[in-house]
């Protein structure tokens, strides 16, 4: 019996503005899942702490702190 794997991360991107995060690759991994790959293993990559408030003449800006990524390694039976 042979298998085959693949890695799938979940991260988040900035939107257009620093405020909105956007989850990535949950369509990509929703769709291996549904073609009959299992979930063999989850990872957590620790995320990103952000400097807060910071002045950059002359505004004042904010960068904000990214979540950390789930890393998910599926398995299917090779055919």
């Amino acid at each position: 019996m042979s298998w085959k794997f693949k890695v799938v991360p979940l991260t988040y991107t900035t939107d257009r503005d620093a405020w909105t995060l956007t989850l990535n690759n949950a369509g990509t991994l929703e769709s291996l899942l549904s073609d009959g790959w299992s979930v063999m293993r989850t990872d957590v990559l620790p995320g990103l702490g952000g400097k807060g408030e910071y002045e950059v003449k002359p505004n004042i800006c904010y960068e904000p702190s990214f979540p950390p990524t789930i890393v998910y390694v599926l398995e299917k039976e090779a055919e």
